[in-house]
């Protein structure tokens, strides 16, 4: 397990704790709508989750938008290097299985505890666009590689998701109930064999657009 990092079995316990909590929450302020394109009762870990990034809402939705009694979890997940260093609030992201990005660190150590975390069974939530985007201006190339490199590095499944409805996000809104959110999950699929389908095994930059394309496909 990463170095200071919550183990799996504890993260487990926490995140079905925060699923009863948070789940009923959101539902409440925000207007949700879901659209499943896989059986979802059958989804196991390890799941690298990739979704696009709207908001600071997006970490919690995505934790809570599996069924409670999931296999899939527990799910790490990837924050800004700001948040997780923050005195208090990196603690309380690090208790529900938040890893740093190490951005400008290079992709050998910005993907060494997302690759750990993969080959220990778990799953993990990754924005292959790196940062928000407005929904309207995702765009195929917004797409950096650490997804492909983690998916074709672990032979791991990838479940692409798109969050559709909160652009920015503000306090008073969500407590006015102004939100409405719809998520669409795609099914899962193994990038190498995609990639071999299009005759291009191994290729990165491609396997990083097959993803991102998954994941628009999802929006139209």
């Amino acid at each position: 397990m990463p170095k200071n990092q919550i183990n799996p079995t504890s993260l487990r316990i926490v995140q079905k704790i925060g699923w009863l909590i948070l789940r009923p929450i959101l539902k409440f302020f925000i207007r949700y709508r879901f659209r499943v394109n896989c059986d979802i009762e059958d989804l196991k870990r390890p799941l690298i989750i990739a979704s696009n990034h709207l908001s600071y809402l997006d970490p919690p939705i995505l934790g809570t938008v599996l069924p409670f009694g999931s296999p899939a979890y527990p799910i790490y997940f990837i924050t800004k290097d700001s948040l997780i260093t923050a005195p208090f609030w990196g603690g309380f992201l690090k208790l529900l299985g938040a890893l740093r990005a190490w951005r400008g660190k290079g992709m050998e150590k910005s993907l060494a505890e997302p690759k750990q975390v993969l080959e220990q069974g778990c799953s993990l939530v990754i924005f292959p666009q790196g940062k928000r985007y407005p929904f309207e201006e995702f765009k195929l190339e917004q797409g950096r590689p650490g997804v492909a490199t983690l998916a074709l590095g672990t032979g791991k499944p990838i479940l692409p998701v798109a969050i559709c409805g909160i652009q920015t996000f503000s306090w008073k809104n969500f407590f006015l109930r102004k939100y409405s959110v719809r998520v669409i999950i795609g099914k899962p699929f193994l990038l190498q064999e995609k990639l071999a389908q299009n005759y291009a095994e191994g290729n990165i930059e491609i396997g990083t657009q097959i993803i991102m394309r998954e994941i628009q496909k999802l929006m139209e």
